[in-house]
């Protein structure tokens, strides 16, 4: 197969490579209801594929043609080359996905997401919307995808937005507005919400919520207690934690103290006070 260097070099001297051999047939797994649109991104009418070399054995970039200049496709080109390399070593975790992977970058169309079928069977990527505004969470979906999941949505997307606020502080990241407090976001959500909501923080399960803004609240709120855990001890205890599937006996083990009084230590560091319900 045949290779060019990208006319512009990337950060750090890394160089993004292009391919200019017939693109090799692409079968991803059926997925999800998004199955239908990355199958159109992969056909080289639609996209360019790029192929950004890594300590893990590379990133197959397909991007929507026209999207993006040479100058964003070398930034999230290295933004990636940066994740790999910086998400274990923030997680402590050892990659779970190694080998290639696909990253589909596009303009419109679905929200960003992890875990998705690359361009091969067997094959694992992620989605990217927004990279031409700078707010895509890059950082976040390498997470779930090089650290991996456990049975608690919550533990699952704040130690995701946890290490995308490490590696771009202040950044807006999709729906995150530049420069965001969790916490002043969980006391303002805990003030909001009734104690059934306050429940889902940290407890095993998904959640499927009523509205947008429950939602993004939510995602606050895992990422507030996270942080908050992860100042209770080292990353390994906090994993412990996820891969127990936030049961309670493993917040026991792990902190010496039960869920119940952790939960109630962060709201009272963040200040926030649940509705009863009966006001």
């Amino acid at each position: 197969m045949t290779f060019e260097a990208s006319k512009q070099p990337a950060p750090a001297g890394k160089v993004v490579l292009r391919l200019l051999a017939a693109p090799e047939r692409s079968e991803p797994d059926a997925f999800d209801d998004n199955d239908a649109f990355r199958r159109s991104l992969l056909d080289p009418a639609n996209s360019d594929r790029w192929f950004v070399p890594t300590v893990q054995g590379g990133i197959l970039l397909v991007v929507e043609k026209g999207y993006l200049d040479d100058a964003l496709l070398d930034r999230v080109s290295a933004d990636l080359q940066e994740a790999v390399e910086a998400v274990p070593r923030l997680t402590g975790r050892a990659p779970r996905r190694r080998g290639r992977f696909t990253v589909y970058v596009y303009d419109e169309g679905p929200l960003s997401e992890s875990g998705v079928p690359g361009a091969l069977p067997g094959e694992k990527g992620i989605m990217l919307r927004f990279v031409k505004e700078g707010a895509d969470p890059l950082f976040h979906e390498m997470t779930h995808l090089l650290a991996g999941h456990g049975g608690s949505q919550s533990l699952n997307e704040g130690i995701a937005d946890w290490v995308q606020s490490r590696l771009r502080p202040g950044r807006s990241t999709a729906f995150i507005p530049a420069r965001t407090n969790p916490h002043a976001k969980a006391r303002a959500a805990l003030a909001t919400y009734p104690p059934a909501f306050r429940g889902a923080i940290g407890a095993p399960g998904y959640h499927r919520w009523s509205g947008r803004e429950i939602r993004f609240d939510f995602y606050y709120c895992s990422w507030s207690f996270t942080d908050f855990l992860l100042r209770q001890g080292d990353m390994g205890r906090f994993w412990s934690v996820l891969e127990a599937e936030a049961a309670p006996d493993a917040y026991l083990a792990a902190y010496g103290r039960t869920y119940e009084v952790l939960i109630d230590e962060w709201s009272q560091e963040v200040g926030g006070r649940a509705k009863t319900g009966l006001e």
